[in-house]
């Protein structure tokens, strides 16, 4: 009992090695502690992606027979009635209900005046519009058809306007706001402002509060990700980022799920945003960042943390831990604030730099334009149609995380599956000209796919790996310029929806084509970044190859080594058996003289002290 006594003693008053990062010390790179947190923040993203892509429920396009045309009082109701209803496809519908053609107004003066009216190929405006949809939509709710269906488009842009200054907002409110009380304050905004968008009366309004709905939905997933970053290290940390993407494409197979339910868009925004009060009861559960509470000199707050997280994750910490945290704290206080215009000093290229946020800006577009277009495809099938983008989007998150972890250039990788899918989308012009029945809607429910895949793969590379072209002290504005550019670029894009009235493949042509550009401009990168820690692939030996390889390296180290021959008889017969070479070196025996011996001598050596101790 005295000697486990002393042993505890000791074990618990050794002093943490010089260099060492006590907040990653205690916490360690990943535990059931950092488990039930991350969880917590990942379930915070779901209501976001409903948000983000809840246009698609709110605004669907008009089906055949749902808007009719009433050109003027005096030319009948019957041949406009006719006009509506005799359109051969929904999309031709949505576009042309905005004119009754002459031709049918000159068979109703015909009829009421006794004389031909000679303006065949002549139409006019319509004087209104009825709406016949169950249906209740923003379309109808606001009449947004004809010359005012870009307002839908507009709608969107200002969710993209109220991410970027959500975001910017975040990295000014954090100097004050711990991350976990932002949190809570983007949740309870996000239920206030989000239920006030689905509830008001006029257009203005409600783009108003949509955009304040999304600087709301950025302050929660910002400062989120400030404590995922901060709780986690190592590789544990890399699957974390790119893992959280998985739960915007769950967000997306769910919405689907919800839409059905609801008959009117004001009531789907309200159910959106009102799930939040669950995340707002699971937020006790969600801890703060401990270096955050460090660099502003709140150390009792972060020794309790620390506290909980060793006792969680079953992690020893150091007698003298509170005065470890006020040195810690002091060093961190004492560290030079950056600035933007750090990131330009030429320490990286300028040129990369830009590449980095022109592919932030293309790979943001295609998220967002991919959702919206796909309500484009079909009406009664846009369920199916979001289910599949999201399910593409998880396998495209898998990939990507293989990229980063396996792969040596995963800039080249990801670069090459999004050039591939960019030109192979060009193939949807070749496709029939059909009706828009299900067999059509689902061969160019492909390219979508296809394009929604590769582009999920590419931005989990870029997630995780754009901040390695900077120093670790620049990382954080670096991913806030690029962000905030792809962002920018977000408030623009949804006006590419409108390009169906000029032909409806023409918007999915242009985001191919911007996905294969960004695709080679990854490749660009690939030339300056890949992962060193990966060995390079080299050729599958043969048994025959690897026998008479090996027999070469045995020989050679066994007449070489004196340390090996000096060994005694009893560690000489079990030298064979217990030593390991790499394929490569096994590859390499005809390029160097004995390179492998050395290697060869620390596995023997180390068999050695294994089987003395177990001896002993």
């Amino acid at each position: 009992m005295a000697a486990t006594d002393s042993d505890y003693k000791r074990r618990m008053s050794t002093a943490l090695p010089p260099g060492v990062d006590i907040v990653q010390h205690i916490n360690g790179n990943f535990g059931r502690w950092q488990l039930r947190i991350i969880l917590l923040i990942f379930l915070c993203k779901i209501p976001t992606a409903w948000f983000m892509a809840v246009i698609i429920y709110t605004a669907p396009y008009p089906q055949r027979g749902e808007l009719i045309c009433r050109p003027a009082t005096w030319n009948g109701s019957a041949p406009a009635s006719e006009h509506g209803e005799n359109r051969n496809t929904d999309r031709l519908f949505s576009v042309q209900v905005c004119n009754a053609y002459a031709q049918s107004l000159s068979e109703s003066f015909v009829q009421r005046y006794g004389h031909s009216w000679n303006a065949t190929h002549a139409s006019l405006p319509c004087e209104r519009v009825e709406h016949n949809s169950d249906y209740k939509s923003l379309i109808t709710q606001f009449d947004l058809i004809c010359s005012r269906r870009v307002l839908v488009a507009v709608t969107q842009s200002f969710h993209a306007l109220g991410a970027l200054l959500g975001g910017l907002l975040a990295y000014q409110l954090l100097r004050h706001f711990s991350p976990r009380r932002l949190m809570l304050l983007g949740m309870l905004g996000q239920i206030f402002c989000g239920n006030l968008t689905g509830l008001v009366d006029t257009y203005q309004l409600h783009v108003y509060f949509r955009c304040l709905t999304s600087v709301c939905c950025t302050l929660m997933y910002s400062a989120g990700h400030i404590i995922l970053m901060d709780i986690t290290a190592g590789k544990a940390r890399i699957l974390v980022v790119t893992l959280s993407e998985l739960f915007w494409s769950i967000g997306l197979v769910l919405l689907p799920a919800i839409s059905i339910y609801f008959d009117d868009w004001s009531y789907l925004y309200v159910a959106i945003s009102s799930s939040l009060i669950v995340l707002v009861w699971l937020h006790r559960w969600i801890s703060d960042a401990p270096r955050w509470l460090l660099r502003h000199q709140r150390i009792e707050p972060a020794l309790r943390l620390l506290l909980e997280s060793a006792t969680h994750n079953n992690r020893m910490v150091p007698l003298t831990l509170d005065v470890q945290l006020t040195i810690y704290a002091s060093e961190l206080n004492a560290q030079k604030r950056q600035r933007y215009c750090q990131i330009w000093d030429k320490e990286t290229k300028r040129r990369q730099l830009v590449y980095i946020h022109v592919i932030w800006g293309c790979a943001q577009v295609l998220y967002n334009i991919i959702l919206l277009m796909i309500r484009s495809l079909s009406e009664s099938q846009v369920h199916v149609n979001t289910a599949a983008l999201g399910f593409a989007e998880m396998i495209g998150v898998f990939v990507g995380l293989y990229f980063i972890l396996y792969t040596r250039r995963y800039w080249r990788w990801a670069g090459n599956l999004m050039i591939i899918a960019g030109l192979c989308t060009y193939l949807v012009w070749l496709l029939p000209e059909t009706d828009r029945n299900p067999r059509r809607v689902g061969l160019e429910l492909i390219f979508w796919m296809l394009l929604k895949f590769a582009n999920a793969a590419s931005i989990a590379v870029l997630t995780t790996c754009t901040g390695e072209m900077v120093s670790p002290e620049k990382r954080v504005l670096l991913m806030l310029s690029v962000v905030s550019f792809g962002r920018l670029c977000l408030v623009f894009s949804p006006l590419l929806s409108t390009l169906t009235v000029v032909h409806r493949l023409l918007p999915i042509t242009i985001i191919a084509t911007v996905g294969w550009i960004y695709g080679l401009i990854m490749r660009f990168l690939n030339r300056y970044y890949w992962n060193t820690e990966q060995q390079h692939m080299v050729q599958v030996p043969t048994p025959n190859t690897y026998r008479r390889n090996s027999a070469v390296i045995l020989r050679r180290c066994s007449t070489a080594s004196s340390d090996v021959s000096g060994y005694s008889n009893d560690m000489q017969r079990n030298f064979e058996p217990n030593v390991t070479v790499s394929i490569s070196d096994l590859w390499h025996i005809n390029f160097h003289t004995i390179p492998e011996c050395d290697s060869i001598k620390e596995a023997t050596e180390g068999v050695i002290k294994s089987q003395s101790m177990h001896s002993i």
